[in-house]
């Protein structure tokens, strides 16, 4: 069965496409934009894209190169000449004029997932090591971008090689930035299960009201603007890897549904009566504290030792010691060759900035303030680039305009966090600095997009500085 992501926003459409392709037994998960599918979805599971004009002006073909990862259909319902060459050229993989009939559709739709599959295979021509392949996916680097060679990455990395070849329940933990998805991939990739799909679902970027639908599929008429039939991303991953990253964010509602695949091994879609067998391998992740939110009564304590089978601990990057120099060499060249630049050397001055901080934003952070650098920096790369704190003991002190350390701020206050997660730290860092930051100083100082403190600030219940 092929997977499809479907990006418009309302096209009319979308109905036919729909039932000319459920009919065909394809799968169909929508998005109204490529942020949202990319928020919502790893687009390298899905076989292909199919994605509206409406979703796209001529300032935003650039961004159709992050669904690179699978074949990507452009549709359009104004068609032209300039436009199909525009789009070809941002990296659409076809461009289909609308309105088509099925029989087009369906032919376009094989062809491009044929011809993207037979490109891709050409760059991944086999070799000897591929013929010689095993249940590993690749015996050279089995855990892909997984960097390390600290004491407790190489517990991590035997530990992993143990559970994947097994079909365990995972719990992933760790903060956020540590890297969860890619342990999760690494895990899929070691197992039995490596020839098939692995879906991953990030549980609190769905809405709420839509998580059951996405994870288990809806009848048609289950719900308002439930045109048609549809399976889940759960029916996707059968026979493969189900990975749940947030999983604290679930709903109780959803919760029971997701105990019920767990011990019997089926799912039923929104509004239906019958059950379909599923065979999945569950792997989920969580920066919380799941046993206080079973105290708490949050999350079901049946479904959590359901869960808690095999935990994973992933280390803070500040806890790996000399794994912070061999990630930023990595991050330097993979960015510098992103952004089409001359891979800079890599100096004991830049490290010793780079080593010098605390990093609570982990990886995710470190990334970030790599690829500062090296926008920003001329003939050599520049630590002041970073734009970092170097104190270790006081990371996220805010700084002035000018770049210089404000004093006055807290010349009679320290900042304390409250707790002991990042949601208690970054509670307590927001509200103790929000009257002396804007938003985007909050946000930078913090490692996030102002979109992301914006969700944190709807989660927490963090109120705003008032206006007075």
């Amino acid at each position: 069965m092929k997977h499809i992501l479907f990006i418009h926003n309302n096209t009319p459409y979308f109905n036919d496409i729909n039932n000319w392709l459920v009919g065909n037994d394809f799968l169909i998960s929508e998005a109204n934009s490529i942020e949202q599918a990319d928020s919502y979805y790893q687009v390298s599971s899905f076989d292909a894209a199919l994605i509206t004009q409406d979703c796209l002006n001529s300032d935003s073909y650039s961004k159709i190169l992050s669904l690179n990862s699978c074949p990507t259909i452009a549709l359009d319902d104004k068609p032209s000449l300039t436009r199909a060459v525009e789009l070809m050229a941002a990296g659409a993989h076809y461009y289909l004029p609308l309105p088509t009939d099925p029989e087009t559709l369906i032919d376009k739709v094989l062809e491009t997932i044929n011809k993207f599959t037979q490109q891709t295979s050409k760059i991944t021509k086999e070799t000897p090591a591929n013929k010689a392949k095993t249940k590993h996916t690749s015996h050279a680097d089995p855990f892909g971008r997984l960097i390390g060679n600290s004491a407790p990455m190489k517990q991590l990395f035997r530990d992993l090689e143990k559970i994947a070849c097994t079909d365990v329940t995972v719990l992933v933990r760790g903060e956020s930035g540590t890297g969860k998805e890619l342990v999760a991939k690494a895990i899929h990739d070691l197992s039995e299960r490596n020839s098939e799909a692995m879906v991953s679902v990030n549980c609190a970027a769905i809405p709420e009201s839509l998580i059951e639908s996405e994870l288990f599929g809806h009848e048609k008429g289950a719900f308002t603007g439930a045109a048609s039939t549809r399976d889940g991303l759960i029916a996707a991953a059968d026979n493969g890897t189900l990975f749940l990253d947030e999983i604290g964010e679930l709903p109780i509602e959803a919760q029971a549904r997701l105990l019920r695949v767990l011990q019997e091994g089926e799912i039923r879609r929104v509004g239906a009566t019958q059950s379909s067998k599923v065979n999945i391998r569950l792997v989920t992740a969580t920066h919380r504290d799941l046993r206080q939110m079973v105290a708490d009564g949050l999350f079901r304590e049946d479904l959590y030792y359901r869960l808690y089978v095999m935990e994973v601990l992933l280390p803070p990057l500040r806890d790996r010691g000399k794994d912070i120099s061999l990630i930023s060499q990595s991050l330097v060249g993979k960015v510098c060759k992103k952004h089409n630049k001359e891979n800079f050397i890599y100096s004991k001055e830049f490290d010793q900035a780079i080593i010098a901080h605390h990093w609570p934003g982990n990886v995710r952070e470190l990334e970030n303030a790599i690829e500062r650098a090296v926008i920003l920096s001329d003939d050599e790369l520049d630590p002041v680039a970073l734009k970092i704190h170097k104190t270790p003991s006081d990371p996220l002190k805010p700084r002035t305009e000018s770049g210089t350390s404000d004093k006055t701020l807290d010349q009679n206050v320290t900042f304390t966090p409250a707790g002991s997660t990042l949601d208690d730290y970054l509670k307590s860092f927001v509200l103790f600095h929000q009257n002396k930051m804007t938003e985007t100083q909050l946000a930078s100082n913090l490692g996030i997009s102002r979109k992301s403190l914006w969700e944190r600030r709807q989660k927490l219940g963090i109120q705003k500085k008032s206006n007075t």
